[in-house]
């Protein structure tokens, strides 16, 4: 399964090197522009499914992108919203200002983040593929009843198995791939869980110094490891802004709501 995290486009108040948080802010002309870029980039992804943060610069920017996937409703969820900031929203941050009191803490952001990615994760695990066994077998019933002649309602049954099966093993071997456009400080709490508690391997191409641009890409391939009932995955790419690259000059690398405490 691909998962393609999105950071939404740019507001106003990113422009201005404002805190936002869950200040519901729209796109700016620039941001729009940025998430058509984007759009035109994804249009002919096979996306499946579609989940956005319910805040309007992350539900617009995902809305654009599937303008292009007119048969994918979008999933709307308030865990994948930006990380709460209280008093501090609404205005510039200081120079080494931290969270203030009502702010959600580091702390509970991680634990909402980690929260909703297991969820996530368990919402899609796959169909266990049939041992190898069972379609020999399949294939020695059916030779049986060339030869002999079985009763209807089982042979019916053998096709209901075989159709089954294949059914398990033709949605296996289709990947998935899932949209989820969120927010800065989301996506830099989700890179740390995955990196340091999951223990996702990162593809050599990553350069995790690169910033969390608007509209940017974080894709994450994941598979489901049936033996050990446990997720294995790896980072391919972060701060992708490769639908950008004419625009780099116009855009803004400080991620204002990623504020520490």
């Amino acid at each position: 399964m691909l998962i393609y995290f999105v950071r939404h486009g740019q507001t106003e108040d990113n422009v201005q090197g404002i805190i936002q948080g869950h200040k519901d802010t729209p796109l700016n002309d620039h941001g729009r522009k940025e998430s058509e870029r984007l759009a035109k980039r994804l249009k002919d992804l096979d996306i499946h499914e579609a989940w956005s943060s319910p805040l309007a610069r992350a539900k617009e920017t995902a809305e654009i992108i599937l303008d292009h996937h007119p048969n994918i409703k979008l999933k709307l969820h308030d865990g994948i919203k930006e990380r709460y900031l209280g008093s501090m929203e609404g205005r510039r941050r200081k120079r080494g200002e931290h969270a203030p009191d009502d702010a959600e803490s580091s702390h509970d952001l991680l634990l909402r983040v980690t929260e909703w990615f297991d969820e996530f994760l368990s919402g899609h695990i796959p169909l266990e593929p049939l041992p190898d066994s069972h379609h020999q077998q399949q294939h020695n019933h059916h030779n049986h009843h060339h030869h002999h002649e079985l009763g209807k309602s089982y042979h019916e049954m053998l096709v209901q198995k075989e159709e089954e099966s294949e059914r398990i093993d033709n949605e296996n071997k289709s990947e998935k791939k899932i949209l989820i456009v969120s927010h800065g400080a989301w996506l830099s709490c989700l890179l740390q869980f995955i990196l340091h508690k999951l223990k996702f391997g990162i593809s050599p191409k990553v350069n995790l110094n690169q910033p969390c641009y608007n509209t940017s890409i974080m894709l994450i391939k994941v598979e489901f490891n049936h033996s050990k009932q446990i997720w294995n995955g790896k980072l391919e790419s972060w701060g992708d802004i490769k639908h950008l690259d004419d625009m780099r000059d116009q855009e803004i690398k400080e991620v204002t709501d990623d504020v520490k405490g």
